[in-house]
């Protein structure tokens, strides 16, 4: 089972770059946003974050020492907002929050559920290209 998992991640690492390229020129607008149905997820990816407990954590950091690869995933709220969700507090097994990367392999539907929500403003725009419109509607 560590072997499936193991590919799994290794392929989800692989496409970190090509998610996030500035290549893509479609920013998120209010008018999108309008038309998105409460509860849809409109984008997933992977990014680096800053690691919550970074001075605790030993495998899974980037080679900055503080930084963790994460899966997130954009969404529509109910209440005509949106926020992103990261797949680091989504915990599969009790040492995921600090150290491996299993929480690589979760669901879109689970991290919207149990993620944490991204809460960096720096990382929210890069994650989402956006307008300053669709950006005041992003719920913290």
């Amino acid at each position: 089972m560590d072997c499936d998992i193991n590919q799994q991640i290794s392929k989800l690492i692989g496409i970190l770059d090509s998610n996030n390229s500035d290549n893509d020129s479609t920013a998120l607008t209010l008018e999108m946003l309008d038309y998105m149905e409460p509860n849809f997820i409109f984008a997933t990816g992977l990014g680096k974050i800053e690691h919550p407990w970074w001075n605790d954590a030993v495998s899974n950091l980037e080679d900055d020492g503080r930084s963790v690869i994460v899966r997130w995933v954009a969404v529509r709220g109910n209440a005509h907002d949106w926020a992103i969700y990261h797949s680091l507090n989504a915990n599969l097994e009790r040492n995921d929050y600090l150290d491996g990367y299993r929480h690589l392999t979760c669901s879109e539907e689970h991290i919207v559920r149990a993620g944490s929500k991204l809460r960096d403003v720096k990382k929210i725009k890069e994650f989402v290209k956006c307008t300053e419109t669709a950006f005041s509607y992003y719920r913290f």
